[in-house]
């Protein structure tokens, strides 16, 4: 073939593109000393769900420390280094005391602080006085055991959502490994473009076919972080979808069953999780999904099939389908694994639809920077009691369309239904939705 004949493939262009750019190692490094590490370390992560500790010590591995976690005799739970002080022997080896773990190799014993309580191979040694084994604060609630591993003196209160008081609800605890940084995971949940593609009409009508609307979407910011404005037309309703992130890593969204066939007002979230860095190039979603009459009318949420590794809901694990079937039908898992371990931000190239993955970036940064310099940055009342009000839901109201400026409206009214819940704020939590309900109501459109 002549160098003319070539000309066929002038437009390949192969030998024109690189891979080869550093990742953002500020937003995607998350180990001791690093900008994003410290800054994450001054919220509550999640390490496991309280299923998976039973009477033996469990290692765990979260931003980038290697631990152990047990359950004293007498039911205190604590978080150590990995390795005993004296001769590096790992502690998952340990034997549990009432107070407790002691090292298997020469039985130095340590209390759930960090504190060495004997050195029985050298008794009257006065080194346990000396020395204290790395040791974080932990919390147990609703089935999951949180740490806190910022500095003592900053340690806030657990925060105490609103979506945590409902009794009707019941709190399925999950959590699902996903082998890549955190970073390209939390971003998934200001993208809910997404959902038109990947979950409606590449993979089959996963949730209900008017999740395959293209919506008109906004980004705004709300007072523990930001969250999106997704508004559909189906139909003669219009139905309305705000889907926080809560700083720094926490992400809360509406029902997975929502459709936007019937009126309803602030039907709240189906999942509160946080993405939490096991390292660098590992991520562990962990949460609850909230099952109730409301946001799983049909009952269709399967508790049996959700837990540790497991959940209900095609495409978010690797071994639940072979191969084959996850190229076909891919799912979230599919699409956040494959961008690598570490998404090379310098290589993409951002659309408008991707205005919210930028934002959050934004207001990382702020938060990172907030932390290295010692200033105040966004973050759920560390000291209070009080109880936190919160902004993901859906909402479908019955607004036929209006031509060719329909884009417009609906846009219209998601700004004021988003406006009536984050001024609703103030509202006592067994008031807010019926005042919600009655605010948006009132509304002109």
């Amino acid at each position: 073939m002549s160098i003319t004949e070539g000309d066929q493939f002038k437009n390949f262009s192969g030998r024109q593109q690189t891979r080869d750019a550093p990742a953002d190692q500020e937003l995607t490094q998350v180990g001791p000393d690093t900008l994003c590490g410290e800054y994450l370390r001054r919220f509550w992560q999640p390490v496991v769900l309280s299923s998976e500790l039973g009477d033996l010590p469990k290692t765990v591995r979260i931003l980038g420390e290697d631990l152990v976690l047990f359950r004293t005799k007498q039911g205190e739970i604590g978080l150590l280094d990995k390795h005993c002080c004296h001769r590096g022997t790992s502690l998952e080896y340990g034997i549990i005391t009432d107070e407790g773990i002691s090292c298997c190799y020469h039985g130095w014993h340590y209390a759930v602080d960090g504190t060495i309580l004997e050195t029985p191979n050298d008794p009257k040694s006065r080194i346990k006085d000396k020395l204290r084994s790395t040791a974080y604060p932990t919390h147990e609630f609703k089935d999951i055991i949180f740490a806190y591993m910022g500095p003592p003196e900053t340690v806030p209160e657990f925060p105490r959502l609103d979506i945590f008081e409902d009794p009707d609800t019941d709190y399925v605890p999950y959590s699902l490994l996903y082998p890549c940084n955190w970073l390209q995971v939390l971003e998934n949940t200001q993208d809910p473009v997404h959902s038109v593609f990947l979950h409606t009409r590449v993979s089959g009508v996963q949730f209900h076919e008017s999740w395959g609307a293209l919506p008109v979407v906004e980004w705004v910011r709300t007072p523990l972080g930001m969250m999106n404005i997704n508004v559909r037309r189906w139909g003669d309703n219009v139905w309305v979808r705000t889907t926080e992130s809560i700083m720094a890593n926490m992400n809360q969204f509406g029902g997975l069953w929502e459709s936007a066939e019937k009126e309803k007002y602030f039907h709240r979230v189906s999942n509160t999780r946080w993405m939490r860095p096991i390292d660098d190039t590992h991520m562990e979603m962990v949460g609850w999904r909230y099952i109730n009459k409301q946001v799983d009318p049909d009952g269709r949420s399967d508790r049996s099939q959700i837990g540790h590794g497991r959940t209900d809901v095609m495409g978010h694990t690797e071994e639940e389908r072979s191969y084959e079937e996850r190229q076909r039908y891919p799912g979230d898992f599919e699409a956040m694994m494959s961008q690598g371990p570490v998404t090379i931000h310098a290589l993409e190239n951002l659309n408008a639809t991707d205005t919210g993955v930028a934002m959050l970036r934004t207001l990382l940064r702020r938060g990172m920077s907030a932390v290295a310099e010692g200033k105040r940055f966004i973050t759920p009342p560390r000291d209070s009691a009080e109880i936190i009000p919160t902004f993901a839901q859906d909402t479908v109201l019955n607004l036929p369309p209006r031509g060719e400026d329909d884009e417009a409206f609906i846009r219209e009214v998601g700004k004021k239904v988003a406006e009536v819940i984050v001024d609703s704020a103030d509202v006592a939590s067994e008031m807010r939705r019926d005042e919600i309900e009655r605010r948006i109501k009132a509304l002109e459109f």
